[in-house]
């Protein structure tokens, strides 16, 4: 286990405690209280937790958490857009992986309604929408209901991750740059890292606004990614550095 996906689990205890002990989670995960409290500063620094002495409490993380519907209200035009090209690659594709994210949410809605397609997904409003089409079968990956009401998110997702194998996965993210794609928020974080190693092509859709947008945590670098879409062009500097990655970048603006 890496220090990433250790305070990833570190948080996840939190959220289901509200208030954990630092020893305890030193014996936990089987390292020094030194290395925990290491952790656990990264988090609160983050915003995520409160550290009193030698405990750490959640916070109010609606913050970082933003519900659903006012996320699926910014840019809807773009993530249309962006949804209607993704859903075009999709012809050889049996089964899929689609985060909670709004604009998965929208790849999903561009569907034609009657294709036939295996769809594993951690969105509860993914899985109301997609439960009136008979020819999609739909596995949804339970767990915890994050606070943006709509992300199950937990140690039982995760573990149900590691055993789904798919053709394609289709996630979005708060913020990408040079240097690799970004949550604001630790929800989901985890499911869509190890959705990106079981999947046979992985499509990251970001609208513009989230160009140089670096968020709290990285999801992971540019080497995970086989296509970006893209409503419009960002700088040549920053495409070229992800093209040599061997990343497909895809603009809407070419298919004006």
């Amino acid at each position: 286990m890496n220090i990433e996906q250790r305070r990833m689990r570190i948080y996840n205890l939190i959220k289901v405690k509200r208030e954990v002990i630092v020893a305890e989670l030193a014996d936990y995960f089987a390292v020094s209280t030194m290395t925990i409290r290491r952790d656990l500063d990264s988090l609160e620094n983050s915003g995520l937790i409160h550290r009193e002495y030698g405990k750490a409490l959640l916070v109010d993380d609606t913050v970082n958490e933003t519900n659903f519907h006012s996320r699926s209200q910014n840019n809807h035009s773009a993530k249309m857009q962006i949804a209607a090209i993704a859903a075009r690659h999709m012809k050889n594709v049996s089964s899929i992986y689609i985060d909670g994210s709004s604009t998965a949410y929208e790849f999903i809605r561009a569907l034609p309604p009657d294709r036939r397609l295996t769809v594993f997904t951690n969105s509860a409003i993914a899985l109301q929408y997609l439960s009136g089409f008979p020819s999609i079968n739909v596995f949804v990956m339970g767990g915890l209901l994050a606070r943006d009401n709509n992300t199950l998110d937990s140690e039982i997702t995760a573990n149900i991750a590691k055993n789904i194998f798919v053709d394609a996965t289709v996630i979005s993210c708060s913020g990408f740059s040079a240097r690799g794609f970004f949550n604001d928020g630790i929800t989901g974080s985890q499911i869509k890292k190890i959705m990106l190693e079981n999947s046979q092509h992985n499509y990251l859709l970001a609208d513009y606004s989230k160009f140089n947008s670096q968020g709290v945590f990285l999801i992971n670098t540019w080497d995970a990614v086989d296509t970006l879409i893209c409503d419009r062009a960002f700088d040549d500097e920053t495409k070229k550095k992800i093209t040599d990655c061997g990343v497909d970048v895809i603009l809407g603006s070419d298919h004006v």
